[in-house]
């Protein structure tokens, strides 16, 4: 690194914007602008960083990072003792690797203790869905929000760097069926959706299409599910929506994602992320369709370990672990986020040399068959979108019941006969080895939860849940 990129990545991690800016006067500050936009040209460069550069930025943000937590927390402090970390070795990811992986029961145990408090700056609460078990709290500080979660909004290259500065000055986000309670909101619009306001009714979608035309929105901010459902309609009334879709949120298959690419004509922007560890990755758009996505190596260290806290070779699937090395409030270290996935030794043809992950999903987004093996959610809704045929379906839900039955909910945009549906269920229990019964039901209306979302799978674990509301 040249001491213009170390005084940008390095010396300047902990030190705060000018206390005047904040979420609710981001919108064309041009003091922010002219901090922001070097420091974005870096990120965007970091992504074609050879290896061995990244390591040397990633050892020093990772020694800074331990030396902050064991000087300002006491927690910290005493975690660090209790495994002899020594903050001042040479090989700091050693050093990390002596703490015990994490998950999200052990966060919601530690509670408030772990949080700490940076120069009285502000901070921003939340709370996880809970689709994968207890709700979790945490806590984000509003600058590490503003001077890092937002860099990765632009990152990707559909965002051309000699725009940003003046898409920084107005609102060009239509966000849909959820509020952004963060780094989307000073830039954003929100158009809800509920019971009322349905994509299926179409003056809501009019409305939807006005806003984006009239208000010159150039992003689209959507669960993947919304999203797509949006774009069938639009297909249909003959809309051109040119819009960079940013999805995220569900799982999606690779032929969903990429009708959702050629209805816009315009590159998918879709990170991997949790709400805990912020941006993990990002898919570019050669690996539309697929589940790969670059690694932000420059913020992030993923491991990939097995069910005993072992690390794995590349190529090797496993849990998917982070530490993350621009969270101040809320320390994620050697957390498992819940992901299965695998880190592979190919470098993407796209240029990037950042490494690709190659994700595989929620370690409960699977269908459990009756001999307690699995099968992957994503494959099956790819095979029987496959059979149904996407342009002929508005909306669907699968619903697990028993490990021996599915139940699969349909909106369907136009009748395809009984026959069609009794072939396919056949089809589709021959794929899950004939060990599991497919009733696929033909209905009128699939409702979103309250927070926007279409649950497009209900595992058995969430449905023995429900059903014992």
């Amino acid at each position: 690194m040249n001491e213009e990129e170390k005084e940008i990545l390095v010396e300047n991690l902990y030190d705060l914007l000018p206390a005047t800016i904040n979420l609710k006067n981001l919108l064309g500050n041009e003091v922010f602008i002219s901090w922001f936009l070097p420091r974005l040209k870096l990120i965007k460069e970091i992504q074609r960083w050879p290896q061995e550069k990244v390591d040397k930025l990633t050892q020093i943000r990772l020694k800074n990072f331990l030396t902050h937590l064991n000087n300002d927390s006491v927690f910290w402090s005493a975690r660090f003792r209790e495994y002899f970390l020594d903050i001042q070795s040479r090989d700091i990811f050693a050093e990390l690797f002596k703490l015990p992986v994490i998950n999200k029961a052990t966060l919601i145990e530690w509670g408030d203790t772990a949080l700490i408090l940076h120069n009285n700056a502000p901070t921003i609460d939340y709370c996880t869905s809970g689709t994968t078990g207890v709700p979790l709290r945490g806590r984000i500080d509003e600058f590490d929000m503003i001077r890092n979660e937002l860099l990765y909004v632009f990152e990707p290259d559909v965002f051309e760097i000699q725009r940003i500065g003046e898409l920084l000055r107005r609102k060009f986000v239509l966000l849909i069926g959820r509020k952004s309670t963060g780094l989307w909101s000073p830039f954003s619009e929100y158009f809800p959706l509920d019971v009322y306001s349905a994509i299926s009714n179409k003056k809501t979608r009019q409305e939807i299409y006005n806003k984006i035309l009239d208000n010159s929105f150039i992003c689209l901010s959507a669960y993947s599910s919304i999203a797509l459902e949006l774009m069938k309609y639009a297909r249909e009334d003959g809309v051109a929506l040119p819009l960079i879709a940013h999805i995220s949120g569900e799982g999606i298959s690779s032929e969903e994602e990429r009708f959702i690419y050629d209805t816009t004509g315009v590159p998918i922007t879709f990170q991997y992320n949790c709400k805990e560890s912020g941006s993990v990755g990002e898919k570019c758009p050669i690996n539309i369709g697929s589940s790969l996505y670059h690694i932000y190596r420059e913020r992030v260290l993923v491991e990939i370990v097995d069910d005993d806290g072992k690390q794995l070779e590349n190529d090797e699937e496993g849990n998917i672990v982070l530490t993350v090395l621009d969270r101040t409030a809320m320390p994620i270290i050697r957390y498992s986020s819940g992901d299965k996935g695998k880190i592979l030794s190919k470098l993407c043809s796209c240029g990037r040399l950042s490494p690709l992950l190659e994700l595989q999903g929620r370690q409960k987004d699977v269908i459990l068959l009756p001999d307690d093996n699995t099968f992957n959610i994503l494959l099956f809704r790819a095979l029987f979108v496959k059979e149904i045929g996407l342009k002929n379906i508005v909306k669907y839900q699968i619903i697990q019941k028993k490990k021996d039955y599915l139940e699969i909910n349909i909106v369907l945009r136009r009748n395809i006969g009984s026959e069609k549906i009794k072939l396919t269920e056949t089809i589709m229990e021959s794929v899950l080895h004939n060990k599991v019964k497919i009733d696929i039901k033909i209905i009128d209306h699939i409702g979103n939860y309250d927070s926007g979302k279409n649950k497009v799978f209900v595992s058995l674990e969430e449905y023995g849940k429900v059903s014992c509301v």
